[in-house]
């Protein structure tokens, strides 16, 4: 019905390569927070509680340090979606609920503030409002792309091995400070 021309036709390379220098679209990645909660003891003890101490190797001989560092370790894999939606505030007061579900112990989350190292290696104090996309496209902008091999190589990047990989953030929680701008 229409006529099929045989013949080949001439492209620009111009046009062909363009698509080339297109950024690749940024894969949803989910994110494996893990949180150190060693440094949020003096909280416990503000409250005269030693529930906390109580669990260390230093009290308890048979506890392997390798047990007392899962017993101080908060940690929750977050979906994508969650990334735009999880705020700071949110994550304390989870870190209260499994200190509660872990000591017998309620902890208020406005006592205790998470703290995180950029890439320079300088800890700071994440605030209550920011997201936690917010806090990985401003401080680790390559957080869907790989995983930074830590503070001695921050600027070497292992790319993912697969989609499913979660990229890592690791925080340390910490009583909080009456100013959050100066860290001792």
């Amino acid at each position: 019905m229409w006529p099929h021309r045989s013949y080949s036709r001439q492209r620009h390379s111009q046009y062909h390569d363009s698509w080339h220098e297109v950024p690749p679209v940024r894969q949803p990645r989910r994110v494996l927070i893990i949180v150190n909660l060693e440094a949020a003891q003096p909280v416990m003890n503000a409250l005269h509680l030693d529930n906390m101490a109580a669990t260390t190797c230093r009290e308890l001989p048979s506890l392997g340090r390798l047990e007392e560092h899962a017993l101080f370790t908060y940690k929750t894999l977050v979906n994508p979606a969650q990334t735009r939606t999880l705020t700071v505030e949110i994550l304390l007061y989870y870190i209260s609920q499994h200190i509660v579900y872990t000591w017998d112990c309620y902890v208020e989350p406005s006592s205790m503030d998470l703290r995180w190292q950029d890439i320079t290696g300088d800890t700071f104090v994440l605030r209550n409002g920011q997201t936690l996309s917010d806090l990985l496209n401003e401080h680790r902008p390559h957080w869907t792309e790989g995983q930074e091999f830590g503070i001695l190589l921050p600027n070497e990047i292992r790319a993912f091995d697969s989609p499913n990989q979660p990229y890592i953030m690791r925080l340390s929680c910490h009583e909080a400070l009456a100013n959050p701008i100066m860290l001792p």
